[in-house]
């Protein structure tokens, strides 16, 4: 999965490979996952890069209402690297919390050996800071 000489793949392919990893993420945290939306579209010939990703949530704690949300990403810049990760942030009765001294989220690289977890980290490029509500993962 982690070739940076895939052959291409389809919308399809990108759907399996990634609903697989959010599979063993869940494996991983002994969290349920669901996908919530998809962005995902087949691989062009000639293009630099591809990059597909899926919204995941799961229940933390359904008494404290305490859900986890993010995304999990598989990006090829072909010939040269492929890497997967998954962001995680939390939300209590749909709103925003921070972790242990206000770091933002959850980071969980995957490689072939599966997922690891880097804990708490901070959101340097601001991605995230304008989630503050749980709203992007509602299903739809």
């Amino acid at each position: 999965m982690l070739d940076p000489n895939p052959r291409l793949r389809s919308e399809a392919e990108w759907r399996a490979l990634l609903g697989g990893l959010v599979e063993s993420l869940s494996a991983f945290t002994g969290l349920r996952f669901e996908s919530t939306s998809w962005f995902v579209s087949d691989d062009q010939p000639g293009h630099a890069c591809a990059s597909n990703c899926v919204n995941v949530r799961g229940v933390v704690n359904p008494a404290l209402r305490l859900e986890v949300c993010g995304v999990v990403c598989v990006t090829v810049n072909f010939g040269k690297a492929a890497w997967a990760s998954c962001d995680l942030l939390l939300f209590a009765n749909g709103k925003r919390v921070l972790g242990p001294g206000d770091l933002d989220f959850v980071f969980l690289p995957y490689s072939e050996a599966g997922w690891s977890s880097r804990g708490w980290v901070q959101d340097e490029t601001g991605e995230w800071e304008s989630h503050t509500t749980d709203a992007r993962w509602r299903s739809t």
